[in-house]
């Protein structure tokens, strides 16, 4: 959900897994491709971005085996959202790592609250009142996946984040901190 720590864990995944990691955040691909007078919010639009997204980690990946692609900013709070990247691992034939980042209530509204007001996120509409309404419609997040408590410490979250990463796991649900 937007406000659960997505961006900040992926921002230090990548600074602490190196230079063969490349991060691919949505409502960045999303800004750059349409700029603030085209950006629409549709789901039609993130899916758009989405493909976007996939291609150049296909793209990525080809060309730097050895990397890793981190992608952000997708919500994944529909079912087919989740399917689409399970299915685009496989068609790859690269392991899918999926965590789903979690936090009370209160710290989610807070922190969304905090960067409307200092207007630092790219998604101008990412609010409280957008949380809720997704949050209203979400599908769970199938398993396998990490669901990782982001009221815990940035640096907990990443060590766990990164325990899940490089150690495959069965695909029973894995949890942390929760």
């Amino acid at each position: 959900m937007p406000g659960s720590g997505k961006s900040t864990l992926a921002t230090e995944l990548v600074c602490r897994l190196g230079k063969g990691t490349l991060l691919l955040d949505k409502d960045r691909v999303r800004h750059t491709l349409f700029g603030p007078e085209h950006t629409l919010y549709t789901r039609a639009q993130d899916d758009f971005c989405v493909v976007t997204m996939l291609r150049a980690a296909a793209w990525q990946l080809r060309n730097t085996p050895s990397g890793v692609v981190i992608l952000d900013g997708r919500t994944c709070y529909r079912a087919y959202q989740v399917t689409q990247v399970r299915r685009f691992a496989d068609r790859i034939r690269q392991p899918l790592r999926l965590i789903e980042c979690v936090c009370a209530q209160a710290s989610i509204e807070k922190r969304l609250q905090a960067s409307s007001a200092c207007g630092v996120h790219p998604a101008a509409n990412r609010d409280v009142q957008l949380y809720r309404q997704l949050l209203a419609k979400a599908d769970p997040i199938p398993e396998p996946k990490l669901r990782l408590n982001t009221d815990n410490s940035l640096r907990k979250c990443v060590d766990h984040a990164l325990h899940y990463i490089n150690h495959p796991l069965p695909t029973h649900q894995t949890t942390a901190g929760v």
